[in-house]
């Protein structure tokens, strides 16, 4: 469920900008609505990666976010069109593509989503528990200490949209459980683990873009 933590009313001149923090079941998010509501394209760049980590996997969260814009109602610059726009930007400015308002221009977009993937892997580790049993002798239940081995997935993304014109930031996501654990015995992969995070990251992220206060 999501839960409004605070909204901070921001005096621009005369204009009232509203940030709005939520903790949701999966993701953090940070929003300023009125910005957003300006936003009807945008565009979706290349994620950035740690090291070790396959480009695959920042496509694959790059994917994710581009169908929860969609199911929101936002318009989503076709990736070809986007690397072709790209592409000419570099020859223009020797390689460098830096200038988000020219990109927007080109594009139509009025936000960029920039990401980062920093975590995904996984591992299997002892781990110390308490288990209550029942002593033979006294009969009365007693909390011993035991050990089990668990497999733990760690996964972390976060993005950014961007404002071409501005230059602001409208909004910020990232996932809240970065670590998540299993018992050994259980089908819970890391590939399905990140799938169930970005699908619960995009149910999120829908609901606070749809969300009207």
């Amino acid at each position: 469920m999501k839960r409004v933590m605070c909204v901070i009313g921001v005096i621009t001149g005369a204009a009232v900008i509203s940030i709005i923090m939520m903790s949701c079941s999966t993701s953090k998010i940070s929003l300023n609505k009125s910005e957003m509501n300006r936003v009807e394209t945008l565009a979706i760049m290349d994620f950035d990666k740690a090291p070790g980590i396959p480009r695959a996997i920042a496509v694959e969260c790059e994917d994710a976010f581009r169908s929860s814009f969609i199911d929101a109602g936002k318009n989503v610059v076709e990736r070809a069109k986007l690397r072709t726009i790209l592409r000419e930007i570099e020859r223009s400015q020797s390689g460098v593509v830096s200038d988000s308002e020219e990109i927007g221009r080109l594009t139509g977009a009025q936000a960029l989503l920039f990401g980062n993937v920093t975590r995904n892997s996984e591992e299997t580790k002892w781990v110390e528990y308490i288990d209550y049993v029942k002593n033979p002798v006294t009969k009365e239940t007693e909390k011993v200490k035991k050990r089990k081995k668990k497999k733990f997935f760690y996964f972390q993304v976060q993005a950014r949209l961007v404002s071409t014109s501005s230059g602001g930031t409208i909004l910020t996501i990232k996932n809240d459980r970065p670590e998540r654990s299993y018992e050994v015995t259980d089908s819970m992969t890391l590939n399905r683990c990140r799938e169930y995070i970005l699908d619960q990251m995009g149910k999120d992220l829908k609901k606070s873009l749809e969300n009207k206060e």
